[in-house]
């Protein structure tokens, strides 16, 4: 069992193992694809997850990784209309927990447009890439999409099986929560994303 996969396992058996009813699934909005029910408990455990990372993060890293985390969570969520987040980002992002306590990249490029009543979002630059869509769910803004490397075709997010096979490629589902956190500042928290980490958070400044 490779590393990764066995990050993956020891996930698996310390969050909740519960199936969320289907009355409890995020809803779509019209023309928007239906959420995975894999990726509804991934949000589910959203604060399980964060509280792992952390957790990892406290007992293995240093305090160079614990400043990095705290800038890519700091700020409350404020209330955010679509055309408060449209346009050019500067987008870093940084993953805690699992291989590494914290590790950061560099800033690169990301775009938040419009598609009808969606909202679409593309990190542009950089070896990994993700696209997709936002929509509103239960008061906040889910994005779901694909996470792909350089050079790939990413999968629309409607076209993925419900279990995806993490071995035959970086094209994978990608769900996460969009806040914004003041008016140059958001953040898109990834909880539980197939690959190195236990939590991703793409920090967002313009």
């Amino acid at each position: 069992m490779t590393r990764t996969a066995l990050v993956a396992a020891v996930l698996v058996a310390a969050l909740p193992t519960a199936t969320l009813p289907t009355a409890a699934l995020p809803q779509p909005a019209p023309g928007a694809p239906p959420i995975r029910e894999a990726d509804a408990e991934r949000l589910a455990n959203l604060d399980a997850a964060t509280g792992i990372a952390l957790r990892q993060l406290v007992v293995e890293g240093d305090a160079a990784q614990v400043a990095l985390a705290r800038a890519a969570l700091k700020g409350d969520a404020v209330p955010a209309d679509a055309a408060d987040l449209e346009g050019e980002w500067n987008c870093s992002m940084t993953k805690i927990g699992g291989l590494l306590p914290a590790v950061s990249y560099p800033p690169f490029r990301c775009r938040l447009g419009r598609d009808g009543d969606r909202l679409t979002f593309d990190k542009l630059t950089g070896s990994q890439r993700t696209r997709g869509t936002l929509q509103m769910s239960d008061g906040r803004w889910v994005y779901l999409g694909s996470t792909f490397v350089e050079g790939e075709q990413p999968m629309p997010y409607a076209d993925f099986p419900e279990v995806v096979d993490i071995s035959t490629g970086e094209t994978l589902p990608d769900v996460g929560v969009l806040e914004l956190t003041g008016p140059d500042t958001a953040r898109i928290t990834f909880p539980l994303p197939y690959r190195e980490s236990v939590l991703n958070v793409l920090t967002l400044t313009r």
